[in-house]
């Protein structure tokens, strides 16, 4: 008899097994994410939008050049990260953003007319709003007690329309398509149900972090992409994730629940 296996993956295989598998094993911190990133830019080049790739390349060298990207190896995480892995989570970013700008009538509409009026800059500003964006939670997301400084860089980056206000970091804003500016998140909060007839425990009032939160998880759950929150006990994470998970399509997403404490095991 004989079995073939097919991995996902030979991060944890021994060099020995991997000469096994007849594949040349590249260390990822030799290679770079630069390639990565290369090769994703490309269906930007294949679909004929030269503002889009114009803008993340030169996007890229302002906001993670060398210096800043060995910077923030450097800094605080309060979990592990590794630069491919923050380079998937800026390339999802990007594609959601961009599918949103195109899918949503009210921002479809809007940049059909600053195409058709020919308002390049605008557009160009929408596309870098957007990589600023995505830097922002795919770099910024995982820090600790750096964040305040890598919310101070950032702003420091940005200038003209693009530039953040003063008040609060960074993360308490997102950018508006139609007004062309950065806009805190307390703006779009929904309002509270004052029908809910369920359990107290399960009562969930709109902030600003769960709208941005839910804003995040949306564009995971469109890109089929996994996503951890990660946080001291108490802090919300299971009332979030339960309240998002109530709202999905149940026609289209199955859900499942499985409690684990200090005593749970493998």
């Amino acid at each position: 008899m004989r079995l073939i296996l097919e991995v996902s993956h030979l991060k944890n295989a021994t060099p020995a097994t991997v000469s096994r598998g007849g594949v040349l094993f590249v260390n990822d911190s030799d290679v770079g994410w630069r390639p990565y990133f290369d090769s994703w830019i490309n269906k930007y080049k294949k679909s004929d939008d030269d503002i889009a790739d114009s803008v993340f390349q030169l996007a890229l060298s302002t906001y993670l050049n060398d210096t800043i990207v060995d910077d923030l190896r450097g800094k605080s995480h309060i979990t592990p990260v590794c630069d491919m892995q923050c380079c998937q989570s800026l390339t999802m970013i990007l594609d959601k953003l961009y599918e949103r700008l195109h899918s949503i009538k009210a921002q479809h509409d809007f940049l059909k007319r600053l195409k058709e009026e020919g308002q390049v800059d605008r557009i160009k500003e929408i596309y870098e709003a957007f990589f600023v964006f995505a830097v922002m939670w795919a770099y910024g997301a995982s820090l600790d007690e750096d964040k305040v400084s890598f919310s101070n860089s950032i702003k420091s980056l940005t200038n003209g329309n693009l530039k953040f206000p003063e008040a609060g970091q960074v993360f308490d804003y997102f950018y508006d398509v139609i007004e062309g500016k950065w806009t805190h998140w307390d703006e779009v909060v929904g309002d509270y149900n004052k029908e809910f007839e369920g359990l107290f425990e399960n009562l969930v009032v709109p902030t600003a972090d769960t709208t941005r939160q839910n804003f995040l998880l949306d564009l995971h759950v469109l890109a089929k992409k996994g996503m951890i929150f990660v946080g001291a006990a108490g802090t919300g994470k299971t009332t979030i994730i339960s309240n998002y998970f109530s709202a999905l399509d149940k026609d289209a997403t199955i859900t499942s629940s499985m409690n684990f404490n200090s005593y749970t095991d493998s």
